[in-house]
């Protein structure tokens, strides 16, 4: 039986003093870290994809090359390159391919048009503008963003933030910057300091906190009740399901599942699968387990039924996973000859011998 956070949050109330109060307790989550703001011109990566086909259609034997990889790698090759068949590792690699050639274009593009920048003598950060308006380029403005999570609006990546952060008006810019979806030239635009923002200006994230925080409590509220109804129950002679009924709750039947079971549909949403098999497994036959708090809300299991090994289904996988288990076996047995045979190769050279310890020289003695 499951309490759901969300399914208590149409019932909760947002009284002004509550969330004034609410706000005040958690002023240091509220803080906003130093942030910066940059002036960015980007090299569209599809600005290239014409250029990039051309170059691609040149590569006449880029197939024979993949099918080569393929022989000597066979499903180590496919693994690389994540695909299932030869045909999707062809259509994969030319992606990738292609991809590379058009960031390739685009990092000589934003180049061509940094290397004035960073000639200026003095650099001022509002020369991106000024060059960029010469060559009828567009100039934006991220939003503010702090070191760790970087610009909400780019597809880029931690490099980017790094680099905007380490921006001083006498170094206002950086570049090429590689993003997923371009090439970058930044300059400084502002940074801005730690500070707490006030209710007003964040009021729309503290209600939406506030009423999750104490939905989230409702449910376990609830969940710790049920327990309660559901032990009294359950020793007058309920049943699990009976008791579900008369207390308006729906519980949800699981699929039968064993320690080595890697997907529940039914309990993934609500907390991970290796946290319900502890609970289940380690929870009496025809007893509940007591509430147990989740991130969601929380949860009462009651075992119903601990069935035997299905021996049908066992001999139906056992030859895949007999296979799995050798594969594994072969590995490690590859591995330790290859350990082996490394040490034994490199056990005169000097990257195996130990260095020799520093020659002791004496004091020069004192003249007399």
């Amino acid at each position: 039986m499951f309490f759901s956070g969300s399914n208590y949050l149409s019932g909760v109330t947002v009284p002004p003093d509550a969330l004034a109060q609410f706000y005040s307790n958690r002023l240091a989550i509220y803080r906003f870290p130093d942030r910066v703001q940059v002036s960015y011109v980007r090299f569209d990566l599809t600005n290239f994809a014409a250029e990039a086909s051309q170059e691609l259609a040149r590569m006449t034997n880029m197939d024979l090359q993949i099918e080569q990889l393929y022989q000597q790698g066979g499903t180590n090759f496919l693994r690389e390159v994540k695909a299932q068949s030869l045909a999707e590792a062809k259509v994969k690699v030319r992606d990738n391919e292609h991809k590379r050639l058009e960031m390739q274009s685009a990092r000589k593009k934003a180049t061509e048009f940094a290397t004035p920048l960073f000639d200026m003598d003095p650099m001022r950060a509002e020369s991106l503008d000024k060059l960029a308006k010469e060559k009828v380029l567009t100039v934006r403005i991220t939003e503010p963003f702090d070191r760790e999570n970087g610009p909400k609006d780019l597809e880029v990546g931690p490099d980017f933030a790094t680099k905007a952060f380490v921006r001083t008006p006498e170094d206002p810019f950086a570049g090429p910057i590689l993003g997923m979806d371009g090439v970058y030239v930044i300059a400084l635009n502002k940074k801005l300091p730690s500070e707490i923002p006030t209710l007003d200006r964040i009021r729309d994230r503290v209600v939406q906190d506030y009423k999750q925080n104490l939905a989230l409590n409702l449910a376990r509220q609830a969940g710790t009740v049920f327990y309660s109804t559901l032990t009294n129950g359950l020793a007058q002679g309920k049943s699990f399901a009976s008791v579900c009924l008369s207390a308006q709750l729906k519980p949800v039947s699981v699929t039968p599942f064993s320690l080595s079971t890697r997907e529940l549909p039914e309990v993934e949403e609500h907390l991970t699968i290796n946290q319900f098999k502890q609970i289940s497994f380690t929870t009496p036959l025809g007893k509940p387990s007591p509430f147990q708090p989740t991130a969601d809300g929380g949860l009462v299991v009651y075992v119903k039924e601990k069935m035997p090994l299905d021996e049908a289904k066992m001999n139906t996988t056992m030859p895949a996973f007999a296979n799995y288990v050798r594969q594994n076996r072969q590995s490690e047995a590859f591995n330790e000859w290859f350990r082996k045979e490394a040490e034994k190769g490199l056990r005169d050279t000097p990257i195996a011998k130990p260095p020799a310890p520093p020659e002791m020289t004496s004091a020069p003695k004192a003249k007399k």
